[in-house]
Order: structure tokens, then C-alpha cells, then sequence
């Protein structure tokens, strides 16, 4: 089929539904072999094909362009600035919308070559900044500015974020009525949206309650759409939701002293060294010394209500210990 294909008709002759096109390339491609290899790129252009379906409205791959591309890859850089993906599956995404472009189009005229310059320098892992959202007041003044501008579910992720440590997909996703639930137990579990697959009782992620969750809680409930139990509405994706309420809301964050949602999180986790240690997160200028062993204990709890395995990755939020 690949050499007899037409390449002015939909999806370069390979098959008129995108997903089974690439499918039939691959496979053209491939032969018989790299079964795994094969199946990776089905399923992370997958993801590109939802994307583009959800954002332009394309189902076919002639009309890819590399503009479109770079959009993409700027979608991927607000996810992994956001913690929902890692840079290895981000930079994975587009290496594989790469190859299938090659392989369906027979050039190279659409492609993204320098990956990592595409979705910025990777994150520095140990803060140096103090987070911004650290004063309570203004987070709050943010949510009442926020709502003033008809972005009601973005100051729920607001209160969400600072009060919890959420990641924005976690804020978003978060099941209302089971955390509401679970609050009167002084402790919430979070479950839903979170990153890798950690969710169920094999990965439990208590924290503990507070009146800013409390009152998190309440007013998420609140806006969250009719029928729904977390902050999309029934018939809304999560990636149309960033697009329409989401990104258009960051700039008025921005203007309030709040890069975005995951500054927030990190103001968060400075707090809680401050409850765990007793002194400031190493990110802000201190002259005592905290005892090791509780910085240890205490960087393990954090690492755990942010949802991540190793301690060390606090770093990234609290600051490193070593100056």
C-alpha cells in the first residue's frame, strides 16, 4: 500500500481515519518487526491526533503544518511546566510525531529537530527563587480578581493549589464531593489526576486539613458545572478546558504577582517545611541550621504529599540545604 498510495488524497492514501493511517505507514514501514516500537508511536501520535482534533478540528494529516507543530510542542512545554508529564515523555511525544511525519509525508519538510530547545531548558531542580503566592491575602485578592473576570474555576485552582499542593490537573480533576467527604476526618487522600498512575490505596497521598482546604473545598464545589464532581463540565475535555479557561486566565495571575499555578504549589511546600522543621525552606535567607535528621523526615512527608517517590525532588520546591 505504500508505494501504490496517493499522496493528494487524505492522510497521504494510507486511510481515510487518522489513527488507522498511521497503523498501515508503520506497519508499511516497519515490515513485520519493532512490534513495540511500532506501538509507541500509535500511541503518543495518538495523543497529537486528539490534540489537533480537539484544538483545530483536523483529522487528517496533510493539513499538519509546522506551525501547528510548534503549537503542539508549546502545549507539551505548559504540561511539563505544570508537572502532568515528564520531559521524557514530552520530548517522546514529539520524537514520535517526528517519525510518523517522515514516514506518512516521505520528507522531512515537517519536524521539530531540536526537541529539548522546542520545550525550553529543562527545569533547574533546585529553587533559588522564593515562590510566589507565599501571603495568603494575595492569593486571595488573585481569587477575587480572578472571579471579577468570569474565571471562576481558575480561582477554585488557585485556592486548590495553594492550599493543597495540587498539580493543576490534580485541581482540575480533584472528585469535590469525596475530598468534601473525606475533610471531616481532618485529613483529605489526593487520588484523581495524578501523575504516573499513583492513585488508589497503593498510593495514598493524605493531607492534612486546614481552613484554606476547607474553604478551597467549598468554593470549588460551588462553580464546579452542573452534574459534574470535579471543575469540567460533562461534556468538556480537560485540554479544551485549559484552552478556554485556563490559559487565557494566566495572564491575569501574572499581573498579580502569580506566574501560574505551580508557584503556588511550591508556596505550598515551603509552609510545610515551615510547620515539619521550624525555620524557613532553605530557599529563603536563614541563619539557623535545622538538625538533619528532621530536615530528613520532614522533606520525605513533603515529598509525599506533593506526590512525588524521592525526597530529593523537594528541591525543586523548598530549595537545597547545601548553599
Amino acid at each position: 500500500m505504500a508505494k501504490h498510495r496517493n499522496s493528494k488524497s487524505k492522510n497521504f492514501g494510507f486511510g481515510n481515519q487518522v489513527e488507522y493511517a498511521t497503523k498501515v505507514a508503520l506497519k508499511a514501514h516497519f515490515g513485520d518487526g519493532h512490534h513495540q516500537t511500532v506501538q509507541a508511536h500509535i500511541e503518543r501520535s495518538r495523543l497529537f491526533y486528539n490534540w489537533l482534533n480537539e484544538e483545530h478540528a483536523i483529522r487528517d494529516i496533510r493539513k499538519v503544518t509546522n506551525s501547528l507543530f510548534s503549537e503542539y510542542a508549546l502545549y507539551l512545554k505548559m504540561l511539563l511546566d505544570e508537572e502532568d508529564i515528564s520531559i521524557a515523555t514530552a520530548t517522546n511525544r514529539i520524537s514520535s510525531v517526528n517519525v510518523v511525519m517522515q514516514i506518512m509525508r516521505e520528507d522531512q519538510k515537517i519536524r521539530i529537530d531540536k526537541i529539548h530547545a522546542a520545550l525550553g531548558e529543562r527545569r533547574c531542580y533546585i529553587r533559588r527563587s522564593i515562590p510566589d503566592g507565599m501571603d495568603i491575602s494575595q492569593v486571595h485578592n488573585l481569587h477575587q480578581q480572578l472571579i471579577a473576570n468570569c474565571f471562576n474555576r481558575s480561582a477554585a485552582i488557585v485556592l486548590l493549589a495553594r492550599s493543597t499542593g495540587m498539580r493543576l490537573r490534580e485541581c482540575i480533576l480533584a472528585d469535590l464531593p469525596r475530598l468534601t467527604k473525606e475533610s471531616a476526618n481532618n485529613r483529605i487522600n489526593i487520588q484523581d489526576g495524578c501523575k504516573g498512575g499513583r492513585s488508589g490505596a497503593f498510593a495514598p497521598r493524605w493531607i492534612s486539613v486546614t481552613d484554606e482546604i476547607l474553604f478551597a473545598l467549598e468554593y470549588a464545589r460551588k462553580v464546579s458545572p452542573e452534574g459534574s464532581r470535579n471543575l469540567l463540565a460533562l461534556n468538556e475535555s480537560y485540554v479544551s478546558f485549559l484552552r478556554k479557561e485556563v490559559n487565557p486566565s494566566r495572564s491575569i495571575m501574572k499581573l498579580h504577582g502569580v506566574k501560574g499555578p505551580h508557584e503556588l504549589r511550591a508556596a505550598f511546600a515551603c509552609d510545610r517545611y515551615k510547620d515539619l522543621v521550624g525555620i524557613a525552606a532553605p530557599v529563603f535567607p536563614r541563619q539557623e541550621k535545622p538538625d538533619r535528621a528532621v530536615v530528613r523526615v520532614a522533606r520525605q512527608i513533603i515529598s509525599r504529599e506533593l506526590g512525588h517517590e524521592r525526597p530529593e525532588v523537594t528541591n525543586s520546591y523548598i530549595g537545597s540545604e547545601n548553599k
